[in-house]
């Protein structure tokens, strides 16, 4: 299997305490018959940024993907992780957006550790912080795969009896959970593999039997406030919808393929009854396409709820609210996974 470590310290290899550390826990793997590598960050001339940049570091990080497992070194500074372990963090937040995003997780089955040396204390925080970044980006932290070195300078800290047991304890742990990754291949039956949760508990929505019973129903909704923008202000209406600039100033009339999602909410709120709003039911839209229109836009209401769009989150608590009324609560949060608290 492929290890890898990423030194960020700020010294120079001969004179770094993380570096020798960092060569133990490289013989330690090496031993175990695995190939690792250690890439020292101050030697690359790289940009930090939270974009994929074109540098001497990105193709280093492009190792990771074909890598079993990773290790981030640091020494201590000011209590905190180096600014070459922060600028790794930053480069690596494409990923974090990708796993957020239910898109794709390339470390969800690659092992993590931690190595921190330094004299002072620091230690548990910077373990803390870099444990929780490698877990949003989809690594598995295995059981005592922390290095911690207190010693200073080669000689010692190569004598060092808990500086060797913790690299021994790291680098087993690693290769056991590693392979138990490998052989397993959580990443198939994993919500980003062959199985998608969220698609799977939007299907068991069922919005026919919403519809029937009087809670989420498709209806036309006119209203003399719904007029078609002033094309100074709004151009792109126009340009996406293909409607005449002339027609600016008018109502906007209905449209049978999109009709408004009514809940029971609304029409105990008396929607239609004002002067001049028209609420007319839309009984000839089929079972079939109703689920399928419905579908669709659950989902873009969640997303735009989520990226907090106060009309999408109003029509989301009044979907939610009147499924639960009819008595068919929806069992899912707003981001489309399971609403625990509900549950």
């Amino acid at each position: 299997m492929k290890f890898i470590i990423y030194n960020g310290s700020l010294k120079a290899d001969a004179e770094s305490n993380t570096f020798t550390v960092c060569k133990m826990t490289q013989l330690a793997f090496e031993k175990m018959g695995h190939e690792c590598e250690v890439i020292t960050m101050r030697d690359l001339d790289y940009e930090g940024s939270t974009s994929d940049v074109n540098d001497e570091l990105k193709p280093h990080i492009m190792k990771m993907f074909k890598a079993d497992g990773v290790i981030f070194a640091t020494p201590i500074w000011w209590g905190n992780h180096s600014c070459h372990i922060q600028a790794m963090l930053e480069r690596l937040d494409v990923i974090y957006s990708w796993a957020k995003d239910n898109k794709h997780q390339p470390f969800y089955n690659k092992v993590f550790g931690t190595l921190v040396s330094g004299g002072g204390d620091g230690f548990q925080h910077i373990h803390g912080v870099l444990y929780s970044a490698a877990s949003n980006f989809g690594f598995t932290v295995p059981p005592q795969c922390n290095i911690e070195s207190k010693a200073q300078g080669m000689d010692e800290i190569t004598q060092d009896d808990d500086t060797v047991n913790q690299v021994k304890n790291c680098t087993i742990n690693m290769v056991t959970w590693a392979k138990i990754l490998k052989e397993g291949n959580p990443t198939v039956s994993a919500r980003h593999g062959s199985v998608d949760i969220n698609e799977n508990l939007d299907e068991a929505i069922s919005w026919q039997k919403l519809r029937q019973a009087g809670a989420v129903m498709p209806y036309l909704y006119s209203s003399p406030e719904a007029k078609y923008p002033d094309p100074k202000q709004d151009p792109e209406f126009y340009r996406k919808s293909g409607v005449s600039p002339a027609m600016a100033g008018k109502n906007i009339p209905p449209d049978r393929k999109q009709p408004n999602i009514i809940t029971s909410i609304n029409l105990k709120a008396g929607i239609g009854k004002k002067p001049g709003e028209k609420l007319t039911p839309l009984p000839g839209m089929s079972p079939v396409a109703w689920q399928k229109y419905m579908d669709a836009s659950w989902q873009g209401i969640k997303q735009n709820a989520a990226a907090g769009d106060p009309k999408a989150k109003e029509k989301f608590d009044q979907i939610k609210q009147a499924a639960k009324d009819a008595g068919m609560p929806i069992m899912e949060g707003r981001h489309g996974s399971v609403d625990v608290n509900e549950d």
